[in-house]
């Protein structure tokens, strides 16, 4: 088993998704979304949001990873949400460690010409794997070091410079 998971952390941070979500759906709708996500039924609270937190508070700690999942997989969440959420929720879980060696040399050997040729798509798949936009500068400068510029500029616009990664 991987580190023990933060009940804590995870309950604020399916907090911040419901502080977003409750925009999404109208007071009759929050019954079926609370449902769906296995949250209890929202009963308390003068708004819409009230009632969602009402609703997280009353859930126990043990289901809150069930209500994670949920949240991850039906509801549509911005890259550094997402991240954040499966960050609290891996890390209760068991992983294998990988050398950096090994991924390089597994990086280099993978063949990429079947996704290159839909660039958006594979960025899009990236995107949901790894934070890409990850330059702390990139507001203030013209040039931008993320991630995201060096696959598009030695990925898929020079693919001959992934020997340099």
């Amino acid at each position: 088993m991987g580190d023990q998971m933060d009940m804590r952390r995870l309950r604020k941070l399916i907090d911040g998704v419901l502080l977003t979500l409750y925009t999404r759906y109208t007071t009759k709708e929050q019954p079926a979304l609370c449902e769906r996500l296995g949250l209890p039924a929202p009963s308390e609270g003068n708004t819409k949001h009230e009632r969602l937190v009402a609703s997280l508070n009353a859930c126990p700690d043990d289901r809150l990873p069930d209500v994670a999942e949920a949240v991850l997989e039906q509801e549509e969440l911005d890259q550094a949400e997402r991240i954040a959420l499966q960050d609290v929720l891996w890390l209760g879980r068991h992983h294998v460690q990988i050398p950096g060696r090994t991924r390089r040399e597994l990086a280099r050997d993978f063949d990429l010409s079947d996704h290159l040729g839909y660039p958006d798509r594979f960025m899009a798949l990236l995107s949901r794997l790894w934070h890409l936009d990850n330059d702390p500068l990139s507001g203030w400068t013209t040039t931008t070091n993320s991630l995201r510029t060096q696959i598009e500029r030695r990925v898929i616009r020079f693919p001959d410079d992934r020997a340099l990664l």
